[in-house]
């Protein structure tokens, strides 16, 4: 059986991703096949396929919705508005660590006598482990000692059997609650982040909320408000070399996207989709005209898809375009075998890059407007497996991290001695309760307004 969910939930993961990226891109992107006319005579005449000629730029820079029918320069206008109207807002920032990221052996319980007894192939040695200041029940994994060294500055907040009631253990199902902010069935797809910006952001400014990734992440998926995604802001444009400048192909096709007709559903969409993209390319060109000669950084970012996409992430806040949310995303969770070996380079790619964030919006002086909320949909059973990896579990741990944060242990560990039905940890504090305590107390948003149902619990975060 245990083998059978293994399986199931690898399966799980792929088909959540594959499956939520597709609709995502055609809710944002409704491009039909005549668009692409202007790209099949360049292919033809240049020898690139039109695959090519989308994953070197176009699929890229298509990626902004809700934009409307704004000129380059009123999207400009309002980014600047909007960082002039409130230059302190705060900023908060998501990482996901998507799989199902095991907690147990991220935030050690040293003390708790079932914590080897039930990890015979996985437990960390004692001798290993990073100390927690101030508490003697729990050590940090030895590739988490940037993260620990935030702690002891009073940086971190721990939360520690997070989840949702009946934890069903499913990356689709899980995801999606996270993602939207509600559990249960819902026919709202908009993220809770999302739903933020269409209640307190601009109507016209796409990078009030920028997923740095190469696709819309689910969390800021919005109803109205215009939302962006950009992984690199360097390259972010039509890269196909010496042809696509502003000289060249660039300005003839602005010209003939304007010129498509919108009487119709789809050229309307594809349309504004062309608009979007030229709109975000012309935002982002004084980032882009860095080129490799970016700023010298206090600490460096690991040569990681992870460190990169941070890199990129703290340059776009230093650009005061008005941000209010960003997303990253590192994969590879799913520690169903040889999760010694596996966790080691997970969790060093992810203190390394957060303490050299942190520290690069120190230099910048963003430290106090920004927090950085680290998640994953759920934790891992606390039994091992016999692939010397641990299965789907629950009660899995979120971390606060930034100058603001009111840094300690802030929710309850119920140890491993008394397990809930599936013999996994019990949940001590649902989720949503972070999201509400965090919406209320770090983006001055009433929770209610945003997380549907939502109880009174709160918890102090942020000091």
């Amino acid at each position: 059986m245990r083998t059978l969910m293994r399986r199931t939930g690898c399966a799980d993961l792929h088909f959540s991703r594959r499956s939520l990226m597709t609709r995502a891109g055609q809710q944002m992107l409704a491009i039909p096949d005549d668009a692409l006319d202007g790209l099949r005579a360049f292919e033809r005449e240049g020898g690139l396929t039109r695959k090519d000629l989308l994953e070197r730029g176009a699929g890229m820079v298509l990626l902004a919705s809700a934009i409307g029918s704004l000129s380059p320069r009123g999207i400009l206008e309002s980014a600047a508005a909007q960082a002039a109207d409130n230059p302190n807002a705060p900023i908060l920032v998501s990482l996901y660590l998507e799989g199902g990221n095991d907690f147990l052996n991220t935030f050690v319980p040293i003390t708790d006598p079932k914590y080897r007894e039930l990890r015979s192939h996985i437990a960390l040695p004692a001798d290993t482990l990073v100390p927690v200041q101030g508490s003697s029940d729990f050590a940090w994994h030895p590739s988490m000692a940037g993260i620990a060294n935030l702690y002891n500055q009073g940086k971190v907040a721990v939360l520690p059997a997070v989840d949702y009631a009946n934890p069903d253990q499913s990356h689709f199902n899980s995801q999606g609650y996270w993602w939207r902010g509600y559990v249960g069935h819902t026919n709202d797809q908009t993220g809770w982040l999302g739903r933020v910006m269409d209640k307190t952001g601009s109507s016209s400014n796409p990078l009030q909320a920028i997923s740095v990734s190469w696709g819309l992440d689910p969390t800021l998926r919005a109803k109205s408000a215009p939302v962006g995604t950009v992984y690199d802001p360097g390259s972010f444009g039509f890269g196909i070399p010496d042809v696509w400048t502003d000289d060249g192909f660039t300005r003839a096709y602005r010209e003939s996207a304007r010129g498509l007709s919108t009487k119709r559903d789809g050229p309307r969409a594809a349309a504004q989709a062309y608009e979007n993209a030229f709109r975000m390319v012309d935002q982002l060109k004084p980032l882009r005209d860095q080129g490799n000669n970016l700023p010298p950084v206090p600490v460096a970012y690991p040569d990681s898809s992870l460190g990169r996409a941070m890199r990129n992430g703290a340059r776009m806040l230093g650009a005061g375009f008005g941000t209010r949310a960003m997303s990253f995303t590192k994969g590879g969770f799913d520690t169903h075998d040889a999760q010694l070996t596996e966790h080691v380079d997970l969790l060093k790619d992810v203190s390394d890059s957060i303490v050299a964030f942190q520290a690069d919006l120190e230099a910048r002086g963003l430290a106090n407007r920004v927090v950085i909320m680290v998640w994953s949909e759920f934790g891992r059973r606390p039994e091992d497996n016999d692939g010397g990896g641990s299965d789907h579990g629950a009660g899995g741990g979120l971390m606060l991290i930034g100058n603001r944060v009111n840094g300690g242990i802030r929710s309850e560990f119920p140890g491993l001695s008394s397990l809930d039905e599936d013999d996994n940890l019990k949940v001590t504090t649902e989720f949503r309760t972070v999201y509400a305590s965090l919406l209320e107390g770090w983006m001055g948003v009433d929770a209610e307004a945003i997380l549907v149902g939502i109880d009174g619990a709160r918890i102090p975060l942020i000091k």
